[in-house]
């Protein structure tokens, strides 16, 4: 059993990891799992003034382990080169299963498109729906007058008198304008030809269509309920996959 001091690190999301023997540290670090620049510190430190790197190097010779059994990732490093031929002993690798692979890669590009594809086809579906909805429940028979674009919407269109009524329409409900605008924006994108970028900006729109569709009104006939329900647990599948 090991009783000397445990290891914490900052994974490349912000979040510490640990506590971890140094055995563990070290056969993680050797075989890739943990990138050399990573904040790392002692159990009886508080600030991680370390890398990964240097905590590695620097405390090599406490836990018994010589420096050329630290490998080549080791090589370049001021502690590395200060501390070579200084430390002496045999290795103190204890055998641990190693940590969970690291998470998939993120989506490709491909993928990331095809499922803004499909959320934009979702809303286009049944956002329509909400607004004709909720035009005719406030205005009845005159529903239409109070429109800037007349139906039929490309999901552009509904989008932007959606903006402009939902104060009116729902005025019982969450405002969504940050929402609806940043469907909106990748309404626009998406007539221009434009991809939604990977990362923030995709799961930004991801966010919002499961924000605004769940904000909707409950007091729709039944059917429009269904279309509403089917269409949020699509979107926050998408949700789900990208983020």
């Amino acid at each position: 059993m090991n009783d000397g001091p445990t290891y914490f690190y900052i994974d490349p999301h912000g979040r510490e990891q640990g506590p971890f023997a140094f055995a563990d540290v070290l056969k993680w670090f050797r075989a890739g799992y943990l990138s050399p620049t990573l904040g790392c510190r002692r159990s009886d430190e508080t600030a991680y003034a370390r890398t990964v790197t240097d905590a590695v190097v620097a405390d090599a010779a406490m836990h018994g382990v010589a420096l050329s059994a630290l490998g080549t990732r080791t090589r370049g490093s001021d502690g590395a080169r200060g501390r070579e031929g200084a430390a002496s002993g045999t290795s103190g690798l204890v055998s641990v299963p190693p940590p969970p692979p690291p998470p998939p890669a993120g989506r490709s590009e491909d993928e990331i498109a095809q499922c803004m594809e499909r959320l934009m086809e979702v809303l286009d579906r049944v956002l329509p729906i909400v607004l004709e909805g909720g035009l005719r429940e406030e205005f009845g028979p005159v529903w239409e007058d109070m429109l800037r674009t007349p139906p039929p919407w490309t999901l552009e269109t509904t989008l932007r008198e959606l903006k402009a009524n939902w104060g009116s329409l729902f005025s019982t409900q969450p405002r969504r304008a940050n929402e609806i605008q940043t469907l909106l924006d990748a309404a626009i994108r998406q007539r221009k030809n434009l991809a939604i970028a990977p990362g923030s900006q995709s799961k930004d729109v991801s966010n919002a269509a499961v924000c605004l569709l769940g904000a909707c009104p409950k007091t729709f006939p039944p059917a429009v309920i269904e279309e509403l329900r089917i269409a949020w647990e699509e979107c926050e599948k998408i949700r789900a996959y990208l983020n």
